[in-house]
């Protein structure tokens, strides 16, 4: 025989409770709260509320208790195996700001959208970092992370709805230090280049459009000399895009892979780039040649090459 499907509010003299038979037709309780502070009409709409709960989610009447903070990021990062390591540590870093502020025990379904809320601006408001008070940009991306975070519990009925949903996740564009690096600027800054692999990591950025980490892992493998082009393997999609490769750039390719040592596996060696220092480096050979140097260089390397496709294949 069916159970009942409703919610009854009882009490154990101190605490209002919730009875209830979950999909195995085991009784249940959920406490609800004191009754020194909690009114029976405020119970009873507790008991509305988890009835109604029950009645879109029917998964959530036999889980019990819903998972414990910690517990549900330990779990999701168990699960995300998907994930590239750099990936997994920016959510693993949103999942230490999460715990600084609702602490590791507090119950994931305990989570109102306007304790999220709080949460981003105490992010914002630097009270969860170490360091100063954080962009707007970085307040963002920790607020996508969350998002996903939660996702999965949605995804996993262990809660009824995300409640970062209705964060906003997107900082507005900001005011970069935008720059067009010419052809002519382009070849003072590889002549001020200390080393070949610098020049090749300035030239394939700005004439192939790969990003740092994409040219750093370049292998000699990726270049079809016959087509003259270059397939490359996005480190953060992992999908495979060939790049056309400009005169100017296979000059430079070819100089190198002829002075290449034998069995060199990449187009700029590890460890022929001090990676550590790559900003600061990069304002060395701005200075020697005669370039006032810009914010997000490879950025603006990269957006100057998509610039002259977008002119030159419309």
């Amino acid at each position: 025989m069916a159970r009942d499907k409703t919610v009854r509010l009882s009490s154990n003299k101190k605490y209002w409770q919730a009875f209830y038979y979950d999909a195995t037709g085991k009784r249940r309780a959920k406490s609800l709260g004191p009754k020194k502070k909690l009114s029976k009409r405020q119970a009873k709409v507790l008991c509305d509320r988890l009835a109604a709960e029950f009645q879109l989610n029917p998964a959530r009447t036999g889980s019990g208790k819903t998972f414990r903070l910690q517990e549900h990021l330990d779990r999701y990062k168990a699960s995300r195996t998907d994930l590239t390591a750099g990936t997994l540590e920016l959510h693993e870093r949103t999942g230490r700001y999460l715990v600084v502020y609702f602490g590791p025990d507090t119950r994931i379904d305990r989570i109102s959208r306007a304790m999220a809320a709080d949460w981003q601006a105490a992010l914002a408001k630097g009270k969860l970092t170490q360091t100063a008070r954080p962009s707007e940009a970085y307040v963002c991306q920790n607020v996508r992370n969350a998002k996903v975070i939660f996702n999965h519990a949605v995804r996993d009925d262990l809660i009824l709805f995300n409640p970062f949903d209705r964060l906003k996740g997107n900082a507005p564009e900001p005011d970069r230090n935008w720059r067009y690096v010419n052809r002519d600027e382009l070849r003072k800054l590889l002549e001020a280049c200390p080393s070949m692999s610098w020049r090749l990591l300035l030239a394939l950025c700005r004439l192939g459009a790969l990003r740092q980490g994409e040219a750093l892992g370049l292998p000699w493998s990726a270049i079809d000399w016959d087509k003259r082009r270059l397939e490359v393997i996005s480190q953060k999609t992992h999908r495979r895009r060939l790049v056309p490769i400009d005169p100017e750039l296979c000059n430079l390719l070819l100089k190198a892979f002829s002075a290449a040592s034998e069995g060199e596996p990449l187009v700029i060696p590890v460890g022929s780039i001090g990676t550590s220092n790559l900003w600061r480096d990069f304002g060395k050979i701005c200075k020697r040649a005669g370039l006032e140097r810009w914010d997000d260089w490879c950025q603006v390397l990269r957006r100057n090459c998509e610039t002259d496709w977008a002119q030159k294949y419309p």
